[in-house]
């Protein structure tokens, strides 16, 4: 199977115009875990190429040290300029194990790294010890935390160094976080509504409070709601192709939805592209 560079050059255009202020191609909605090796610097190769100077965090990870160096090497050759490695899976380690996974991965990398913590899908959280450890490698510079754990990600910010990147991945803290001195926010639902979600960061940047928690509460709430218990990617993918930018069925294993989970969001989609913080191109896109 190739890549589909043309839908996907199409695609990192429309995430640009919209606004956003970096591009996370091969994170989880992209679904690296699936891809060759190939592949996936197909895919960072075409966003970079489309990115118009916005910086690139390219997602990577795997169970050993040799495979995600290799990875690194085809982030770095496809000028990507972030790399974000998600925990290793699968075997059952400690903290102390995870943590010389990232110092010679980190000691390998000629980009700089970000931790990735999404323990929900790698059934392996890092602790605030650990990263506080990790953050003393030159070359560890941020993470993306999607734990859920809104306390551990409040010491995150508390105990690293403004220097250090924290990015909030679960959408539903996005303000919260904000609020707290988070340095940004990586959302999936910014692939549908790309503008809006700039917006947010944008609104609470400059001190609009009110119409950043309108735009959350209006719009990012009940799709979110929408989706509770559906898988994340078929979902989302559902919803592109509802507001006119089909992407593609989701590769195995990942599921289809079923007519119910189709229903559910359909009816959310529609209430709230009624409202006034959808552009008039969103609702023409999906005539």
């Amino acid at each position: 199977m190739d890549v589909d560079t043309n839908t996907l050059r199409d695609f990192t255009a429309f995430l640009v115009e919209g606004g956003v202020h970096a591009l996370f191609p091969m994170g989880t909605t992209g679904e690296f875990a699936s891809l060759t090796h190939q592949q996936r610097k197909t895919v960072i190769q075409a966003v970079v190429e489309e990115s118009r100077g916005l910086p690139v965090l390219a997602g990577c990870g795997g169970t050993s040290v040799r495979a995600v160096s290799e990875q690194l090497d085809s982030i770095t050759d496809a000028g990507a300029d972030v790399a974000v490695v998600v925990t290793p899976y699968y075997f059952q380690t400690t903290q102390e194990g995870v943590q010389r996974f990232y110092e010679q991965v980190a000691l390998e990398a000629s980009i700089p790294i970000y931790l990735y913590n999404i323990p929900q899908l790698t059934g392996f959280a890092l602790e605030r010890a650990t990263v506080e450890r990790l953050v003393e490698h030159p070359n560890i510079i941020g993470i993306k935390d999607s734990s859920g754990d809104f306390p551990f990600f409040m010491d995150l910010l508390d105990t690293t160094a403004s220097s250090f990147t924290v990015l909030q991945g679960i959408p539903t803290f996005a303000i919260n976080s904000l609020d707290r001195g988070a340095d940004g926010i990586i959302a999936g639902l910014a692939n549908i509504f790309p503008k809006l979600v700039s917006e947010i960061y944008n609104a609470h940047d400059s001190g609009d409070y009110l119409g950043a928690q309108k735009r959350q509460s209006k719009v990012l709430f009940p799709i979110i709601g929408s989706m509770h218990s559906m898988p994340t990617v078929p979902a989302l993918k559902y919803l592109s192709a509802e507001v006119g930018r089909d992407l593609g069925g989701t590769l195995p294993p990942l599921p289809n939805l079923n007519s119910e989970q189709c229903d559910r969001l359909d009816t959310c989609l529609q209430t709230v592209m009624d409202t006034e913080f959808i552009g008039e191109e969103e609702m023409n896109r999906r005539m």
